[in-house]
């Protein structure tokens, strides 16, 4: 019982400790009373495992049954889709049982490298060596952060690529997808859009709106610019893939979908339909905004004049080797970003927050050594989450 108090004890002090402290991670976001409510209610012991029959594994279901096609309604009006897939309890498995049912052994997929700031899971050792793939990179323009097209078509035509993901950990500027659907009609592709980053800014309307109609299958986490709970989904309006999905994700990569997880999915899909458009419009704006703030105070960031139209400012390469030192230096004053050069403003945006000058302001006099924590901590104390109910 000692071993159990103490970890309750550390709960509850992380919880503290994360409510005074102001959050730019571009990876996280703040989730509602109503959807911690529903994590952390009775489904989170039960099970639910629906058969391809229809009939459930587990009895005591009917209520959460409700749950689960209430939820899936609710995504699928969200993104218009035909067909979504919930269960998925992580983006990354959503993306395994996504290119599992677009290709076979021994095929050929493009996607953005890690130069490009592409997700690590793309390289060769790790998906791609998984499933018995060949990895190629898409030619991509880093300092336009666009991929080149002309070249893209010159080898797509050439290699006729199984599969194109596209998608980035680093993602701040949407693609051409017209431009891209004609390289893969050529070369007899399919696309997958991998939207773990921008999933609640596709939901807005504000971000490649079209990547559900023109990507064979959207795929995407529900906790980085969605508004959580942390989890997967699998979007397609070809329902000859809706078989193939629903084979590589039960037994396959993974079983029971966690009916607490889809629940609070649900209703944070049910926010996202009410506050989604007028949220990721105040995203994309913050995180131009800040660009040009933390630019302002000399504080290097990429892609002037521009800097984002998504949810994460990225910075300089010049501080590449400091990334580490630059989030500790901010945390030591409650200010959290990651250590990969990205600073994110989903979460700040959900509290319903749009004067980045003063988020700027305390970054730099951070990073300069000095004592920033009573105006963080004023800052903080004035955030309420907004866009719920």
């Amino acid at each position: 019982m000692k071993v159990l108090t103490g970890i309750l004890e550390l709960v509850r002090k992380n919880d503290k400790y994360r409510l005074e402290t102001l959050n730019l991670q571009a990876s996280e976001n703040k989730i509602s009373p109503d959807v911690k409510e529903a994590l952390s209610s009775d489904l989170a012991s039960r099970y639910s495992h629906i058969m391809p029959d229809g009939n459930n594994s587990y009895g005591g279901t009917s209520i959460f049954e409700e749950i689960y096609e209430t939820a899936k309604t609710n995504v699928q009006s969200l993104y218009n889709v035909r067909y979504a897939d919930i269960r998925p309890i992580g983006g990354h498995v959503a993306v395994l049982a996504a290119i599992k049912s677009l290709t076979k052994r021994g095929d050929t997929i493009y996607a953005i490298g890690p130069e490009g700031g592409g997700y690590p899971g793309y390289q060769d050792e790790y998906i791609p060596e998984m499933l018995s793939l060949r990895k190629r990179n898409i030619p991509y323009l880093q300092e336009q952060q666009e991929i080149d097209y002309n070249e893209f078509a010159t080898v797509a035509r050439k290699d006729k690529p199984n599969l194109i993901v596209l998608g980035q950990s680093a993602f701040v500027k949407s693609y051409d997808l017209s431009e891209i659907s004609e390289i893969a009609a050529e070369a007899g592709s399919k696309i997958l859009y991998d939207g773990s980053h921008v999933m609640g800014l596709i939901a807005g309307g504000k971000f490649q709106p079209d990547a559900a109609k023109k990507a064979d299958i959207l795929v995407g986490s529900t906790h980085k610019s969605f508004f959580g709970p942390q989890g997967g989904l699998i979007l397609t309006n070809d329902l000859d893939l809706v078989p193939k999905i629903e084979k590589n994700l039960t037994w396959m990569t993974m079983d029971n979908m966690h009916p607490n997880r889809v629940a609070a999915l649900g209703i944070a899909a049910q926010e996202m339909l009410k506050h989604g458009k007028e949220y990721a419009a105040l995203v994309e704006k913050n995180s131009h905004h800040l660009g040009k703030a933390l630019d302002d105070l000399d504080i290097p960031v990429r892609f002037k004049p521009w800097y984002s139209k998504s949810h994460q400012v990225l910075l300089s390469p010049s501080r590449e080797k400091d990334f580490i030192n630059f989030s500790n230096k901010l945390e030591k004053n409650k200010i959290i970003v990651d250590r990969d050069g990205r600073i994110g403003t989903s979460e700040i945006s959900r509290m319903g927050f749009s004067d980045m000058e003063r988020i700027a302001d305390l970054i730099s006099e951070a990073l300069a050594g000095h004592n920033v924590l009573k105006r963080v901590a004023d800052l903080v104390s004035s955030l309420r989450i907004e866009f719920w109910r």
